[in-house]
């Protein structure tokens, strides 16, 4: 096992707090990827193509994740992304890892 995360546990925490009432039924999964650069990216997987609403959902939830940092060294820049992907969820490009994946059936 890896004792080393990619994304650090206290960004993990940061985002889950900032999701809780975020998460609609549109939203298959969200990837997120934190380089060596304090870059942190963030990307939306939905089941159609992204709205505004999508993208203004992911900037409040950006803002709640910065609201938490104490200077611009812990988060130096932030990229957000939405994708419309059909692929099965073990097909996604998971970037550093998933902090959501709703529960899909094969039907």
């Amino acid at each position: 096992m890896n004792d080393k995360l990619k994304i650090p546990q206290w960004l993990i925490l940061w985002l889950w707090h900032a999701l809780l009432g975020e998460i609609y039924p549109n939203i298959r999964a969200i990837a997120v990827s934190f380089s060596d650069n304090r870059e942190l990216r963030v990307r939306y997987y939905l089941d159609r193509k992204p709205t505004r609403f999508d993208f203004e959902s992911l900037g409040y939830v950006m803002t709640h994740v910065l609201s938490n940092a104490s200077s611009n060294e812990d988060i130096k820049s932030v990229k957000e992304e939405c994708e419309y992907s059909t692929l099965p969820l073990g097909e996604l490009n998971k970037l550093d890892g998933i902090v959501f994946a709703r529960r899909e059936y094969d039907i």
